[in-house]
């Protein structure tokens, strides 16, 4: 049987508009808590600050508690990079609910995309560090045209060099190298994997925050600036990390 050609085409449109709704329904079954960060704005979550939501039901001293704490957070990234040129959205999931809908966990994630990106913290993640940890792997994100430029160990160093959490850096950096005798395999700190959170975790935390405050109290601000801008004009992260540090600023 062969169907006339107006019904034809019609079969062929509805079968093209089924595929596609079949594929956007896959795509938010995969990604649903980060399609619904990305649509926060029109959910119920009320915004109380530039780029800030919360739930509705959250007191007035909860909230100025927040504001406040962003601010700090971000006060933190413009002394880090000199300025700040990211504007990511902030969202508090307080309830178990809420958590469900934009997080996998009740500490803090990012969400990258292209226009921007969206930071989800839940309630162990209501400091400032955390914030200014998510704050800063945003900053970079935003300042660098490829972020896979740089190794995973030293996008979280930097950010755990910025929060403040991993003050004992240098105890466990003594410890892990036999103090300094033995050096450390950073290619098993270039995953994500290896700062999900665990034990073993917490050391690698550790580490390259040791190794980026180092670095980092060598060559300043301006170090960092001009790491960002050698690696989008190209080559490789290694020579123009360890180039800066020997000429001992971003000069």
């Amino acid at each position: 049987m062969i169907l006339p050609r107006t019904k034809k085409t019609r079969t062929i449109s509805f079968l093209t508009i089924l595929l596609f709704a079949l594929t956007i329904l896959s795509f938010y079954l995969i990604y649903a808590k980060q399609t619904n960060a990305v649509l926060v704005t029109y959910s119920n979550m009320k915004q109380i600050a530039h780029h800030v939501y919360v739930e509705p039901d959250m007191n007035e001293n909860e909230k100025t508690e927040l504001i406040n704490i962003v601010q700090t957070a971000a006060k933190k990234v413009e002394a880090l990079f000199g300025q700040r040129e990211s504007t990511p959205i902030t969202i508090y999931a307080k309830s178990k609910k809420a958590l469900k809908k934009y997080a996998n966990t009740n500490i803090g994630q990012t969400y990258y995309f292209p226009w921007n990106n969206y930071i989800v913290i839940g309630t162990n993640g209501f400091n400032e560090h955390v914030i200014a940890h998510e704050f800063t792997h945003a900053e970079l994100r935003k300042r660098l045209k490829n972020s896979s430029k740089v190794p995973v160990w030293f996008d979280e160093g930097l950010a755990a060099m910025i929060d403040g959490r991993y003050s004992d850096n240098e105890t466990v950096w003594n410890n892990q190298t036999n103090n300094g005798k033995n050096p450390i395999n950073f290619n098993l700190l270039d995953t994500h994997s290896a700062f999900l959170p665990n034990a073993q975790s917490h050391i690698n935390y550790e580490l390259a925050c040791y190794e980026v405050s180092r670095w980092y109290g060598v060559v300043g601000t301006s170090g960092l600036i001009k790491l960002i801008d050698d690696l989008n004009e190209g080559g490789h992260f290694d020579d123009h990390y360890k180039a800066i540090e020997k000429n001992g600023s971003g000069k």
